[in-house]
């Protein structure tokens, strides 16, 4: 077994032109998982967790970069657990290899920064390596600009016998953490993981998790409006955080607060259109009588025939809506098709096909792009820079518990965000 390695005298605390060196650009797809994440969680909570998954995707970018020997996986840490991150904002859990990487972030270098306690002292969340990520939002950039390890921060705790705060964090000064990245990679690449000494998983006694079960419950109406570390005390914190069922039931009980309304096309085939839907100005599209509205058909055959050159077939089963998209660089209609694949219960499946055409007698924009997202991935992108020779299209399967992002791009300047198209089947009964 190797030793620990050695880490540099603690620096001074650095300013962010001293951080070129670990700097990474985001991406627009980073601001938008990390944008679609946030719609979850409490909104106490939205905004660290927002930064926190910024930081995580800078960090996986500068780490495929710098390290790309090394095999990291994030797509099972906290903070794409909304469950999770709606307790506490962090990135626990991302695997380096044989290692546990937690991830913390901050928007601004201060000589503090507050650490959520459960990162330490659950057992289920400590990490090997704890590695503080620099946010820059409206830079759109990201900054390793330090890390610390499990056994460095139990001998200072010892030392400063920090205490957790109200908010359940405890605040932690800058020279605590080693600002030299390559020292982080040093230590991945070279260190035996049992080298840190990670704590124990402890015994809860299942009359604390009844207690604290029936009290979320009897706080259910005062946790839709303020965070659980402002009605729990520390000690019920740690048990809440300590049992994976019971912060299952803390985010079903929170969930109504901040859950997304969505574009239901369940409600398409019946012929009926949901309230947000209405709400938002869709019409619905009489299949398969496309005859019955001439104000549109035109428009619409168009579609068809660009469909039908690259051998798109819309089936006579197939429903949709259409929606008009209005901004100062032009008018378009955005389409909306979908028909079920499949009903088995081992396999439910439904086609969604997104379309852009114009609207009657109205100029459209001359450039448009188009993307397509699930809830973990960018599934489309294209973009048309001339609308007056060919349609722009996509088409994106998903299971019936599958939702869907649609954006529309104008010019490279005007954004159309639509709501998730989804299909609640429960809504319609």
């Amino acid at each position: 077994m190797m030793n620990q390695l050695p880490i540099s005298d603690l620096p001074d605390l650095p300013d962010w032109q001293s951080l070129n060196e670990t700097r990474t650009e985001l991406l627009p797809e980073h601001f938008q998982k990390a944008a679609r994440l946030s719609q979850s969680i409490h909104l106490s909570q939205r905004w660290q967790v927002y930064l926190c998954a910024l930081g995580v995707l800078g960090f996986e970018q500068w780490f495929k970069e710098r390290a790309p020997d090394l095999q990291l996986q994030s797509d099972r840490a906290s903070i794409w657990q909304p469950a999770y991150a709606n307790l506490f904002a962090a990135a626990c859990n991302i695997q380096v290899g044989d290692f546990k990487v937690c991830l913390l972030t901050s928007n601004n270098l201060t000589n503090q920064h507050s650490v959520p306690f459960a990162v330490f002292d659950i057992p289920d969340f400590a990490a090997h390596f704890y590695v503080l990520m620099q946010v820059e939002e409206e830079e759109e950039q990201v900054a390793v600009s330090g890390f610390m390890n499990y056994e460095q921060y139990l001998n200072y705790q010892q030392k400063a016998h920090l205490q957790v705060d109200a908010d359940w964090t405890y605040t932690i000064p800058s020279t605590w953490f080693d600002s030299n990245p390559d020292t982080l990679l040093l230590n991945l690449r070279c260190l035996d993981a049992d080298a840190i000494q990670l704590p124990a998983k402890k015994l809860i006694q299942s009359d604390t998790t009844t207690a604290l079960r029936q009290k979320l419950t009897a706080l259910s109406s005062q946790l839709q409006k303020q965070h659980f570390s402002q009605l729990l005390t520390v000690k019920e914190g740690t048990n809440l955080l300590s049992n994976s069922d019971l912060i299952d039931c803390a985010y079903k009980i929170v969930t109504p607060s901040f859950a997304q309304p969505l574009i239901n096309v369940g409600f398409w085939l019946r012929n009926q259109i949901d309230a947000v839907a209405s709400e938002l100005g869709w019409m619905l599209m009489p299949f398969p009588a496309l005859s019955a509205l001439r104000s549109w058909q035109d428009e619409f055959d168009q579609i068809c025939s660009g469909l039908k050159q690259n051998s798109i077939h819309i089936p006579s089963a197939a429903r949709g809506a259409y929606c008009d998209l209005e901004c100062d660089r032009g008018s378009l209609r955005l389409y909306a098709i979908m028909w079920i694949l499949s009903e088995t219960t081992e396999n439910r499946e439904w086609m969604l096909l997104v379309a852009l055409g114009s609207q009657p007698q109205k100029q459209m924009p001359k450039t448009l792009k188009l993307q397509i997202r699930d809830e973990t991935q960018l599934l489309f992108a294209q973009s048309l820079e001339d609308t007056s020779k060919n349609i722009l299209y996509a088409q994106v399967i998903g299971n019936w518990n599958e939702q869907f992002w649609v954006t529309v791009t104008v010019d490279n300047e005007a954004v159309f965000e639509i709501l998730p198209f989804g299909m609640e089947l429960q809504a319609m009964t």
